[in-house]
């Protein structure tokens, strides 16, 4: 389990921690762990706080999830990351309730391997789950969409279980022709990610129907 949480709110010393902001928590007093590689650069961070006021909100922080997308996430494989951070909490500077570069990366971990990561805040022994800005998720998906084919695919998750078939299947057709002997396991691996994957089409494909139906 992962979860999010700011510095301020964040006051547990019984969970491992890591900082996700670019300078690893300077400036909150903050000494434990950090992983940069989900730090936002500092080229659309600028953009994105000059023009506060400037452009409306929904605007400036759909240029940022963008930015955040196209610069930082989609270079970082969500279920690599999971593995190295699970059991931990990240955190950065925003409370708990505005937006944050911490609930993209929660977002994406929801879009892509189906996991909640909770908002969270808590004093010395009591932890309290808390509400985060619910937009930022869909400024995601649209972010992931508007990038990328799609290949026909409706769900963002069985898409990152079909791409990961096919680099599979890549690899087992490489170590083949190096070896001359056939690569069984890493086939029989991608066809199963292929399985999953229209699982998770059609589950989407079915709860898009039923809402349709529901909004008639």
């Amino acid at each position: 389990m992962i979860y999010t949480s700011c510095y301020k709110e964040w006051k547990s010393d019984k969970f491992t921690t890591y900082s996700i902001s670019r300078d690893c928590g300077k400036d909150a007093g903050y000494n434990g762990k950090c992983y940069p590689g989900l730090a936002p650069n500092a080229s659309f961070w600028k953009v994105w706080r000059n023009s506060v006021g400037k452009v409306s909100e929904e605007e400036n922080n759909r240029y940022y999830v963008q930015e955040y997308w196209k610069e930082v996430l989609s270079k970082l494989d969500p279920e690599e990351v999971y593995n190295e951070l699970d059991n931990s909490v990240l955190l950065c500077y925003e409370p708990n309730y505005e937006f944050c570069h911490r609930h993209i990366v929660g977002a994406w971990f929801k879009l892509f391997l189906g996991i909640d990561i909770p908002e969270k805040k808590s004093s010395d022994d009591e932890v309290i789950e808390v509400d985060r800005p619910e937009y930022v998720e869909k400024y995601l998906e649209d972010a992931i969409r508007n990038s990328r084919d799609m290949k026909g695919f409706n769900s963002i998750r069985a898409f990152y279980l079909f791409e990961k078939s096919e680099k599979l299947e890549a690899l087992a057709n490489e170590q083949e022709q190096k070896t001359g002997e056939s690569s069984i396991y890493l086939r029989q691996k991608a066809s199963l990610l292929r399985c999953y994957a229209k699982k998770e089409e059609k589950n989407i494909t079915l709860n898009n129907n039923v809402i349709k139906k529901v909004l008639r």
